[in-house]
């Protein structure tokens, strides 16, 4: 375990602010097994990524990348159903607070975020931000000598508060839009419903059950959301959205692969809990990754870095195409 003062200075020193309250505080003191992982955790949040974007980028262009004699890490990816369940469960417990307290941090998680300091302009740059995932998928389609299904069905996993949603809806005859958190989708409808667009299905996605009823769909969508989720889940999930894309259709995705310090023991991570509203993060090594695409009779056209999931991680983004029945 570490000290209260350790988890303050870590704050102050890699966030520059003081913790929310004494709960984060006692959250981390309980959860966090030592100093590196404390240090571990932080650095991977979603603030840390925020706050330092342009130096990560920076060091990204420049080549800094991780050693090729980097080691292998130990990481579970295969559970039974009644773990996923409770991986499932959990994850969900988490997402919900985030929506109920701080929906568009939990997005986007900078300080103007936070509802307290939310402008109407931050609001409007937080929406118009969204499109970006389309244009880059668009542009991932282009370099592979093709476009989108536009009169098609897109699947978008981990939709949030509509941010992408509402550009997808423009792009695309229908939006199946889905996220595990019954707060983030509310807001979304409120959203979709302010800007008359009626096109999207909302998709509560809290159980098993939910992503095998899944109907067949021509493109899926997912940044910035599986690294949440642990890597049991993760390839859950992958497998079944990639069973139900048709053929000739399209995912274009985000997933950590590699953690410089990751490991995952199902029965070690179901001991502790991070303090609420920290999201988690995970990856989904690169072998069990390619094994699963194929697995699911899809090729892979594109595969890059983004650094989207912090300077300790590598995080891939990738292109796959179904292949014909």
């Amino acid at each position: 375990m570490v000290t209260t003062t350790e988890v303050e200075w870590a704050y102050r020193m890699l966030l520059g602010r003081e913790p929310e309250s004494a709960a984060v505080i006692e959250g981390f003191v309980k959860g966090a097994r030592s100093v590196e992982e404390l240090r571990r955790i932080i650095l991977r949040s979603p603030e840390f990524a925020a706050k330092f974007e342009r130096e990560r980028e920076a060091a990204l262009t420049a080549g800094e990348r991780l050693p090729m004699s980097s080691p292998a890490r130990h990481v579970q990816t295969r559970v039974g159903e009644r773990q996923l369940d409770l991986l499932l469960n959990r994850i969900e417990r988490e997402f919900a607070y985030m929506g109920e307290t701080e929906p568009y941090w939990s997005v986007i998680s900078t300080e103007k975020h936070k509802l307290a300091k939310m402008s109407s302009d931050a609001k409007e740059q937080f929406y118009q931000s969204g499109r970006q995932s389309l244009d880059e998928m668009a542009a991932a389609a282009r370099r592979n000598g093709f476009g989108l299904a536009r009169p098609g069905v897109c699947f978008e996993l981990g939709c949030g508060i509509g941010r992408t949603t509402i550009w997808l809806a423009d792009a695309f005859r229908q939006v199946i839009a889905a996220d595990l958190s019954a707060p983030h989708l509310a807001l979304a409808k409120e959203t979709a419903a302010q800007r008359g667009t009626r096109n999207i299905q909302f998709l509560h996605t809290a159980s098993r059950h939910a992503f095998e009823a899944l109907p067949p769909f021509d493109t899926f969508l997912s940044i910035i959301v599986l690294q949440h989720n642990p890597p049991p889940l993760i390839a859950y999930l992958l497998n079944q959205v990639l069973g139900k894309l048709r053929p000739g259709g399209i995912a274009y995705f985000q997933v950590p692969t590699y953690g410089v310090h990751y490991e995952f023991r199902l029965a070690e991570y179901l001991k502790t809990e991070l303090p609420p509203g920290t999201p988690e993060m995970h990856v989904l090594p690169q072998p069990d990754l390619f094994r699963l695409i194929e697995e699911r009779r899809c090729e892979l056209l594109e595969i890059r870095e983004d650094g989207a999931a912090g300077p300790d991680m590598v995080s891939n983004r990738l292109l796959v195409r179904k292949k014909p029945a």
